[in-house]
């Protein structure tokens, strides 16, 4: 398991609430792991055992593997969340199930009320939208923290859509791969056509962090965790967290 992985799992036990669980799935050293270690709030499984559907996709698909230099257009690379996602979901009883990427690290105590405060009954995702950022570029969503309510009516649409997606192929008809553009795609698909209703976390207020495209740190999320995504997962703290405590001790 990679350090950054180990912090993700660290700090969720030490600061998120003692009712949520942690999936952990792991594509490299499972076998490594020290189950007796293993707490009774988080579950280990090896990816390559406990989901085929990604390899299955990466067969199927293969003649797309020389666009893959281009990380829009890796979409085996981004495959490998959709269908942890899918996974974890298929076995999830919970209300709802929250999506961490493995480059998160929790930096004080998450309570309830404020998870409550980022969902609605009403309301299927909450994720980070980037919709309102300068870069027409980096304008797709920011896939590190979503929310799925699993009791939502179009729950399974959803899931369907991501299914005709990857596994049918629809996501080559995309001018870009990855996995946030295909949940914008099928988000705003049954925004327009099924009337659901999101919640964009974004829109609870951005904080200035010197980068408006690191949403995740600029967003609320930030004043609990901070995402180390890229090649920031080889720092401490990412540099747009740093900015932000930085400013915040200044004012």
């Amino acid at each position: 398991m990679q350090p950054y992985g180990i912090e993700l799992i660290e700090s969720f036990l030490k600061f998120w609430p003692d009712e949520c669980f942690l999936y952990v799935y792991l594509d490299k050293g499972a076998d490594k792991v020290d189950f007796k270690n293993v707490t009774s709030r988080t579950k280990v499984f090896d990816y390559n055992k406990e989901i085929q559907d990604h390899k299955y996709f990466c067969n199927k698909f293969k003649n797309y593997e020389q666009r893959q230099d281009d990380y829009r257009l890796n979409a085996f690379k981004f495959a490998f969340k959709i269908f942890a996602m899918k996974k974890a979901l298929s076995i999830c009883s919970a209300e709802y199930l929250i999506w961490l990427d493995a480059d998160i690290i929790t930096i004080k105590p998450i309570r309830e009320s404020f998870l409550n405060s980022l969902v609605d009954k009403n309301k299927y995702t909450s994720y980070l939208g980037r919709s309102h950022v300068k870069k027409e570029n980096v304008r797709y969503s920011e896939t590190g923290f979503i929310i799925f309510n699993t009791q939502h009516t179009l729950h399974s649409t959803f899931w369907k859509q991501i299914d005709e997606m990857y596994l049918g192929g629809k996501l080559f008809k995309l001018d870009s791969w990855t996995d946030s553009h295909v949940f914008d795609a099928v988000r705003t698909n049954l925004e327009k056509n099924e009337r659901l209703q999101n919640i964009n976390i974004s829109d609870f207020g951005i904080r200035d962090v010197g980068n408006e495209s690191h949403v995740f740190v600029a967003s609320i999320l930030g004043d609990y965790m901070d995402h180390k995504k890229g090649s920031r997962k080889k720092k401490k703290w990412s540099p747009e967290f740093i900015y932000r405590y930085k400013t915040n001790n200044n004012n």
